[in-house]
């Protein structure tokens, strides 16, 4: 199945001059772990995501005020993994394992966002004796080559 029919389309983003603030006030209001971060809401060419991970290890753990991060270039993900809205659910999940990551960017061919896939969208689409499979996949540790 394609991506386009399982992704999250059009999510919540950000820049990477937003506020930690203002992202984990998305990330309440939306009930989301990631927000994607764009160069800019007209292009929305994805440069990084913020995860309620990044706020926890890099801003809370580390006892910094959430208020006094100047922008969320300090404390976001930059290396990305995308895939493309025509990518089959098989190759979305071969990157989801290989890269240990349960939720990609979709882009278009400009790099632009249009949505979200995550490890519970292709479990919904799945037979139900796949999905264990699946998440177990993502889940695991790849051996070092």
């Amino acid at each position: 199945m394609k991506i386009s029919m399982i992704m999250t389309p059009n999510p919540e983003l950000v820049t990477p001059d937003d506020s930690v603030i203002d992202v984990a006030r998305i990330m309440e209001r939306e009930n989301v772990g990631v927000v994607p971060v764009v160069e800019s809401r007209d292009t929305r060419k994805a440069i990084g995501v913020i995860t309620d991970r990044d706020i926890v290890v890099r801003v809370v753990a580390q006892g910094r005020d959430p208020n006094a991060v100047a922008n969320l270039r300090e404390v976001m993900t930059q290396e990305l993994v995308t895939c493309s809205p025509n990518d089959d659910d098989e190759t979305c999940k071969g990157l989801m394992a290989e890269h240990q990551l349960r939720r990609i960017l979709v882009v278009d061919e400009h790099g632009s966002l249009i949505g979200v896939v995550s490890q519970a969208d292709l479990a919904r689409e799945l037979p139900r004796e796949k999905v264990g499979e699946t998440v177990q996949a993502i889940s695991e540790e790849n051996e070092p080559t």
